[in-house]
């Protein structure tokens, strides 16, 4: 098969994608009719993950079925003397990759484990070659050894990228978007660069993406799960380096950075803001960027196809600075820099300087409250199992709201808090359900409140999984209505009903009234 796949000629690209696109979809289709494990199966947690049925998140088990083909297909037949870049080490370095990230989607496996995991499979990587070691200048092609510090690149390299996968795999279709163009832009690469082997390899990748693709877009059929994540990303890493003479190595590297510029500015924002506000640096939140962009009204496939657009842009700036072999540099850079700063300010985060020291003194003074609120916030969630009732774990919250001074309210009760010197404040929870309080009028800013309260969103979402009750309107959270339109207690026509009963009528209020009271948030 791999001999005859080399003599096609012409067809040999077309040949190879299209026969990826038909083993992907048969892998998934068989593994979607056949696989009865309730492990592997995601139900969702009410807060970043908002599907209603439960949805199976062993897709990485399709990717490595197309590895594995991509890999026997792409060998270059073995001749005397000449030695196939995509030997042994590769495969089962990315077979111990994708291990790694399956038995923790079945089972779940210690952060630490999976860390010790990835920093040996980027030493064995270094062991056989695939290693930073050289990185030359992108203008004169002179080149610096990185000596022993190779060592500690290429690590970082094999332990970043599978990472970055991983993380931005919030959103349906999102991560395997990601990684189809870069894909596509290392088998150009490969292409302009002769080596054959890694040119097939992408474009077989390419073809098993797309057919995962086709049941991953919003709304998702099947989830990659951490095994397709760290079995792409390691992929990547090791194509990207595979890719590279010991003299261009710099160009690779950088186009790969390039189109990763969304996911590593997505996850470094996000995790200096978690730094900044007092919270754990890796705790899972649904405040990335295309969190952000929901918020504002856009449909999830608008998003995800708007992202696509600037996964494409972002590719062919990379390309770009390798054909011209740096010299477009500055221009991509400039590109980049605008580029950021008007997605900043389209999303409603602070794109200037007076903004930006406006917003980083809110965040450090509501530091201490926000501790606490994650502090009880964790207290709450292992007392989950603990609670005989919700009317108990209601209680509990309320107890806790207390401390804060924070009191439910109403939508609609902007008047009454601002009477009594207090912050009105109104959050969505989810696309159905909204949360409004009377907070502490002193200190900050509403978003400062809203940063709060979000600490509290995992343990009252965990109660909505485990009891499968409404949440109580006596505790502020009320039906949104169909057409972005709240529910308001008052006397006016029903439009729609708040999750539990009161006395009154209602009327509705656009989401555009209540957009500038925290519907949007800030950092």
């Amino acid at each position: 098969m791999n001999a005859f796949i080399h003599t096609l000629g012409n067809f040999r690209e077309v040949s190879v994608f299209l026969l990826s696109l038909v083993i992907g979809l048969l892998a998934i289709v068989a593994i979607r009719r056949f696989w009865k494990w309730n492990r592997g199966l995601d139900a969702g947690d009410g807060v970043r993950k908002l599907q209603k049925q439960p949805i199976l998140r062993v897709g990485g088990l399709v990717l490595y079925v197309v590895f594995v083909g991509a890999f026997l297909i792409s060998r270059s037949p073995d001749q005397p003397g000449q030695v196939s870049l995509l030997g042994i080490p590769f495969f089962l370095l990315a077979t111990a990759m994708f291990l790694l990230g399956f038995i923790d989607d079945l089972f779940g496996l210690p952060a630490t484990l999976r860390l010790f995991v990835q920093v040996s499979v980027g030493v064995v990587a270094y062991q056989c070659g695939m290693r930073i070691d050289i990185i030359s200048h992108p203008l004169d092609g002179a080149g610096v050894e990185t000596g022993g510090f190779g060592l500690i690149l290429t690590v970082i390299w094999f332990v970043a990228i599978p990472n970055l996968i991983n993380l931005v795999d919030g959103m349906d279709g999102l991560a395997g978007g990601i990684a189809l163009f870069l894909c596509i832009t290392l088998a150009t690469l490969g292409g302009m660069a002769g080596n054959t082997e890694l040119l097939l390899l992408n474009v077989a990748l390419s073809g098993g993406i797309l057919a995962f693709l086709a049941f991953n877009l919003p709304p998702a059929k099947i989830y990659m799960g951490d095994g397709g994540a760290y079995l792409l990303g390691f992929l990547i890493a090791a194509a990207s380096l595979l890719t590279s003479n010991k003299g261009s190595i710099f160009g690779p590297l950088l186009v790969v950075m390039i189109v990763l510029g969304f996911p590593i500015l997505d996850t470094a924002f996000a995790m200096f803001r978690r730094g900044l506000s007092g919270l754990p640096m890796m705790r899972p939140d649904a405040l990335h960027l295309h969190h952000r962009l929901i918020t504002l009204g856009f449909s999830k496939r608008n998003i995800l196809f708007a992202l696509y657009g600037i996964f494409a842009g972002l590719s062919l700036l990379g390309l770009s600075v390798f054909v011209s072999r740096g010299y477009s540099l500055p221009v991509v850079g400039m590109v980049l820099v605008i580029g950021v700063f008007q997605g900043l300010r389209f999303i409603g985060l602070p794109h200037n300087f007076t903004e930006a020291r406006k917003v980083l003194q809110d965040v450090v003074s509501a530091r201490k409250d926000v501790r606490y609120a994650y502090c009880m916030s964790q207290v709450l969630e292992h007392d989950l199992e603990r609670f005989g009732s919700a009317a108990e774990f209601w209680s509990a919250l309320r107890e806790f709201l207390s401390r804060l001074q924070v009191v439910p309210t109403r939508p609609g009760d902007e008047e009454k808090c601002s009477a009594v010197g207090c912050r009105y404040v109104v959050l969505r929870l989810d696309d159905e359900t909204i949360w409004a309080l009377c907070c502490p009028g002193t200190g900050g800013t509403g978003k400062r409140w809203e940063r709060v309260a979000r600490c509290f969103y995992p343990a009252i979402m965990g109660a909505r999984v485990r009891w499968g009750v409404v949440l109580p309107a006596t505790l502020g959270f009320f039906d949104a209505a169909e057409g972005g339109k709240f529910a308001r207690l008052d006397d006016g026509p029903v439009n729609a009903k708040p999750f539990q009963e009161a006395g009154g009528g209602y009327e509705c209020i656009e989401t555009t009234d209540l957009s500038a009271k925290g519907l949007n948030s800030g950092i």
